[in-house]
């Protein structure tokens, strides 16, 4: 899965906190950076410096830095349109939003000399002056530098977006060197964070500590499963997921320390965090999936056609999210602020989620239909589990047509991480290995998995194995020899012990049958 993902570790975003760079175009109107800036606490620092040309040899043309906020007659209306460049400087213009723009010249005309420019712009301040070129000596155009700052004020967390235009020059915005710094104030978790995002950063690092506490339990809990000879692969896979989990939430943190200190995102290590999300995510529906259909839980083995779907649906869902993020990577409009599961990809993960859950209900409902000594574990399992699966499309259509471009970052990401916390602590209470536990799942032993070399589902009895463990009920005493079976009788129930080419597996049975393999009942 890495490699797949290994070349959008070379790519950029244009959120952006920090940026430099070069532009070369031909179009009039270059779309630059967006940015969410808090109320009154933003702050754009920028440097340019360009060839300037001159028209017919006398007239010189400038660029000029536009900046719009997000509204249907703002960006909306520039972005995107069938408006030239000078329709689309005339939005700002025709709204008396001249403080909007920032020609960049070499002398200061009237952007910052105004005592007017509160709104929405609030403060500036600027150092313009004529620089040496940095082009070849036989070049006779000039390069125009620019230094300043512009501070925002906003009654509420907007989206700006910034563009470059020259709409009288036919070589469009042409070459232009650039570097500009986009910050919400001067605190560690907020200057250079967009403010949809202020908060992540801390909710990553409560949710790994939640994390740490969770692959502790999972270690305790391991132990004793072995012990008990009840540390089943799916109990494995469970641990596999919370580490995958903890490795990705690991590398996010890492990311967004670096991005707050250093104002650059870490490509690598976002796409690394993501990646390991979509394995932890797919582990745990295999685990589901395979628990509803009675996996380890009633039964040693699954059906061939079972298996095939099972292996089907999986794979697809991995390469619908490998997908979502390779879209994200290439293919989302950098001026545009969408959420990562916007495009075609991401829908098809959304559906595959329900579709999935359709499936795990009827597995889970088929199981308990034959087991109904399992009915107070699946009736939870079954409650807590859809709500896990459906969580995810529902806050992901929430926050696609609902909820707003500046919050909706961070409410997702609360969500999702609440989510997956509550969905491994149900997990490991309801398989804690305790005799009060009454909801404990596993009744078959490691020792009888794969007995079986055929492909008939091995059944295990559907009782509370702690019941068993109390009175000694799969304690066998004496001896099996050559293909003998000898049954030994433990009152109401009676212990079976067959030798099958040498190889030992205990079955339960009742006293009223040997052949059937209902097991004890579930309460004393």
């Amino acid at each position: 899965m890495g490699g797949l993902l290994l070349p959008m570790f070379l790519l950029g975003v244009a959120e952006t906190l920090k940026m430099h760079g070069t532009v070369t175009t031909f179009d009039n109107f270059y779309f630059l950076a967006r940015f969410c800036f808090r109320p009154n606490n933003g702050k754009a620092v920028f440097t340019f410096n360009y060839r300037r040309e001159n028209i017919g040899g006398v007239i010189p043309t400038y660029n000029t830095l536009l900046m719009y906020y997000d509204g249907e007659k703002q960006w909306d209306a520039a972005y995107k349109s069938d408006l030239t460049c000078s329709e689309k400087v005339d939005l700002l213009m025709s709204q008396n939003d001249t403080d909007q723009m920032a020609e960049l010249r070499e002398t200061e005309e009237h952007y910052c000399d105004q005592e007017d420019n509160t709104l929405p712009l609030i403060t500036c301040s600027s150092r313009w002056a004529d620089k040496e070129s940095f082009y070849s000596a036989n070049d006779t155009g000039f390069v125009t530098y620019h230094d300043g700052y512009i501070g925002f004020q906003n009654s509420k967390a907007r989206w700006w977006f910034f563009a470059i235009s020259n709409c009288v020059n036919p070589n469009g915005v042409s070459t232009m060197d650039y570097t500009v710094e986009l910050t919400n104030g001067d605190s560690f978790w907020n200057k250079h964070v967009s403010a949809d995002e202020i908060g992540i950063l801390e909710t990553q690092l409560a949710f790994a500590a939640l994390l740490v506490y969770l692959l502790i339990l999972t270690a305790r809990v391991s132990v004793v499963l072995a012990k008990k000879q009840f540390y089943h692969t799916s109990f494995k896979i469970f641990t596999v997921s919370v580490v995958l989990r903890f490795l990705a939430t690991a590398a996010t943190i890492t990311e967004r320390v670096m991005m707050n200190i250093t104002g650059f995102h870490n490509v690598p290590a976002q796409y690394v965090g993501k990646s390991l999300n979509v394995a932890a995510d797919t582990s745990f529906i295999l685990l589901l999936v395979l628990l509803s259909k009675g996996w380890t839980v009633v039964k040693g083995r699954l059906s061939t056609e079972g298996t095939i779907v099972l292996s089907a649906s999986v794979t697809f869902y991995m390469v619908s999210q490998i997908a979502a993020l390779f879209w994200e990577a290439y293919m989302f409009d950098p001026g545009e602020v969408l959420y990562e599961y916007e495009s075609a990809p991401g829908y098809a993960v959304m559906v595959t989620l329900v579709l999935v859950w359709l499936w795990f209900t009827s597995c889970t409902f088929g199981t308990l239909q034959s087991y109904q000594d399992k009915k107070a574990f699946y009736s939870y399992f079954y409650l807590a589990y859809t709500l896990w699966f459906l969580a995810k499309p529902t806050v992901v259509l929430l926050a696609a047509f609902y909820l707003g471009d500046s919050y909706r970052e961070r409410v997702v990401e609360i969500v999702l991480c609440s989510n997956s916390f509550l969905s491994y602590s149900i997990f490991l209470i309801l398989t804690r290995p305790s005799a009060a536990n009454k909801l404990f799942p596993f009744n078959v032993k490691t020792t009888q998995i794969g007995i079986s070399t055929s492909d008939q589902i091995v059944d295990g009895p559907p009782s509370n194995v702690f019941y068993a463990d109390r009175t000694d009920m799969f304690k066998a005493t004496g001896s099996v020899t050559g293909g003998r079976r000898d049954v030994y009788s433990t009152g109401f129930s009676s212990v079976l012990t067959n030798n099958v080419g040498g190889m030992e597996m205990e079955r339960v049975t009742t006293s009223e049958s040997q052949d059937s393999f209902p097991g004890p009942p579930s309460h004393v």
